[in-house]
């Protein structure tokens, strides 16, 4: 008999709602929701530029747009996703293709979540 088990994912995303709060108060609503937005389209132009690299083989330049991602992320508070992107960087400029891989398969997961937490949150009229 083969017990076949299914394994579920389950990451905490971790958001730092005071540094959005941070940002809206300093910005003023209008120019806050603006500035987040920008920066979720950013970090997804750049998640998409190492998806491609990650298509071609190309993983030499990895690191360098993960450490962007880490960036724009800090700027609005999405920690685990800026953790994950750190991640990502790292085992792209050590060559190891399994932990990039496996990190990379996370990155997704956790981005798409991040990205649908942040909409979610309350003042943002997206």
């Amino acid at each position: 008999m083969v017990a076949v088990v299914e394994l579920r994912q389950s990451e905490r995303i971790l958001i730092d709602g005071p540094r959005l709060e941070a940002l809206f108060h300093q910005m003023g609503d209008r120019a806050a929701e603006g500035f987040v937005m920008d920066s979720i389209e950013d970090i997804s132009d750049r998640l998409m530029e190492i998806e491609l690299a990650n298509r071609d083989g190309v993983l030499e330049c990895v690191p360098f747009k993960a450490e962007r991602v880490v960036s724009l992320c800090a700027d609005i508070g999405l920690v685990s996703l800026a953790q994950v992107a750190s991640d990502l960087g790292t085992a792209a400029a050590r060559g190891d293709l399994i932990a990039y891989r496996a990190v990379w398969e996370r990155l997704v997961r956790i981005g798409d979540r991040s990205l649908a937490q942040v909409w979610e949150m309350p003042g943002l009229s997206i």
